[in-house]
């Protein structure tokens, strides 16, 4: 449009500015949905790891490692949650976030909706396909709809996503830490193992396990223990 003064108008724009909101929206989104993963109150998570580009695909927006084995094992559950802006394409995203079921043990789809709930119809779904709602409010408070159920994943595909996220697991106690934190842990080469499954090639070798820092302490002092024949 031409204007009198010879001033063109211009048109409002609606690209760079809106997606740098929706990012904005969406890192508060993860965000709160961190803090309720680590929270007692919520999921009370031990780890909730940052999701790098690393994760392949089904990548989580958000991950929890919740320790549920008491004071006796080292057992525990992933958590993965899939975080949507809004409940438009409320089952698409629901079957996106079931698929997730081949990594973690509990998933959760969480929606935005700042002045309403989940519709019956929308419950329906989500205990059909196995998964656990969230709906965060106006403030970005999370408040769990529907609890999610236990889900049986695929053991290789649960250890590649904790690695993929820097988390290995203790082959004898069971638990999951950061090996990046620590140099406490010892890191075993599985050389006759990998060589079994002809996996060894030129004496390189990539079948590996983990201890954690604490089981290394307890074999160090059971070690120490018998040498000096106590």
């Amino acid at each position: 449009f031409q204007a009198e003064d010879g001033i063109r108008d211009q048109p409002r724009s609606r690209g760079l500015g809106d997606v740098y909101k929706r990012q904005v929206e969406e890192a508060a989104l993860r965000d709160a949905m961190t803090s309720w993963l680590i929270a007692p109150s919520g999921a009370g998570c031990v780890f909730a790891p940052t999701i790098s580009n690393r994760v392949r695909d089904p990548r989580p927006d958000a991950v929890g490692i919740r320790h549920t084995g008491g004071q006796h094992r080292g057992d525990f559950e992933v958590i993965a949650v899939h975080i949507r802006q809004s409940e438009k394409r409320f089952t698409s995203f629901s079957g996106e976030a079931s698929s997730h079921s081949i990594h973690a043990d509990r998933i959760y789809f969480a929606c935005y909706l700042p002045t309403s709930e989940f519709s019956e119809e929308q419950i329906s779904v989500a205990l059909h396909l196995g998964i656990g709602l969230i709906r965060i409010d106006r403030d970005l408070g999370c408040h769990r709809t529907v609890p999610a159920p236990l889900n049986h994943p695929i053991a290789k595909a649960r250890s590649d996503l904790l690695y993929q996220l820097g988390l290995v697991n203790c082959q004898l106690c069971g638990v999951v830490y950061s090996s990046s934190v620590s140099d406490d842990d010892a890191l075993l080469w599985n050389e006759i193992w990998a060589d079994r499954f002809g996996r060894l090639r030129n004496e390189s070798v990539y079948d590996r396990r983990y201890l954690c820092p604490d089981c290394v302490r307890n074999i160090r002092n059971l070690s120490q223990r018998d040498r000096e024949g106590l």
